[in-house]
């Protein structure tokens, strides 16, 4: 097999967590009533959409956005759709801490990027990342977000921009992500890929790779 080089991660649901994932849950299946969709069918319902690209690719403000979503179910005052936007997606966000041990264990020896559909450009990413979130400088050699790259997931060329960028095949990547649809796109680029449950099925993917972690010392690249 052809030795990995680096590790691509995506952002939401995978390297951050809720700071009470029952209380978020709650708020999803609450929200996914009221719009009318199953409560595991609301992200796709929110996120795979025009709106959510024009919005991820910086053509549109937040508050455009949700009124935008929000306005076919009726809700259409300012005031409620900031409310709604606010309750949907509270900032009570987290790096979830065993990700970031993770992080530790594979820094320096692999390439190690975010690829993620988000409405912040590189920079913002990486000050949310070094400064609010306190990870060690350069955690991440490389950071691809939709709304500098002008694309979205899963579309493959952010895949391929982020790639690029890491100087790695895509045979010697590997990429995790919580979207389905988001892995097979990068699969078939030939990307190693792995829909995200845990941090412990994550490690148990990386070890299937020849990757070992935890206690155990992280493999380098065969050709390091």
């Amino acid at each position: 097999m052809t030795p990995i080089q680096g590790i691509i991660f995506d952002y939401g649901e995978v390297l951050n967590a809720p700071v009470d994932k029952e209380k978020d849950m709650a708020r999803r299946a609450e929200v996914a009533e009221r719009l009318g969709v199953k409560p595991e069918e609301l992200w796709t319902y929110l996120f795979d959409r025009e709106a959510s690209e024009e919005w991820m690719t910086g053509k549109l403000s937040w508050d455009d956005f949700w009124a935008r979503v929000l306005a076919p179910h009726g809700i259409t005052d300012p005031e409620e759709v900031r409310t709604y936007s606010r309750y949907i997606m509270p900032v009570t966000k987290r790096l979830n801490p065993e990700m970031v041990r993770l992080l530790g264990e594979l820094k320096d020896r692999f390439v190690l990027a975010v690829v993620s559909n988000a409405s912040w450009t590189e920079e913002q990413m990486r000050d949310m990342f070094y400064n609010d979130f306190d990870l060690p400088d350069d955690t991440f050699d490389v950071i691809v977000t939709s709304t500098t790259a002008g694309v979205v997931k899963p579309h493959l060329d952010i895949f391929r921009q982020a790639l690029v960028r890491m100087g790695v095949k895509a045979e010697e990547a590997i990429f995790t992500d919580d979207m389905p649809q988001f892995t097979a796109a990068a699969s078939s680029l030939g990307i190693h890929s792995h829909t995200f449950s845990t941090p412990a099925e994550f490690r148990k993917f990386l070890a299937n790779l020849g990757i070992k972690t935890g206690t155990q010392t992280v493999n380098e690249p065969a050709n390091s």
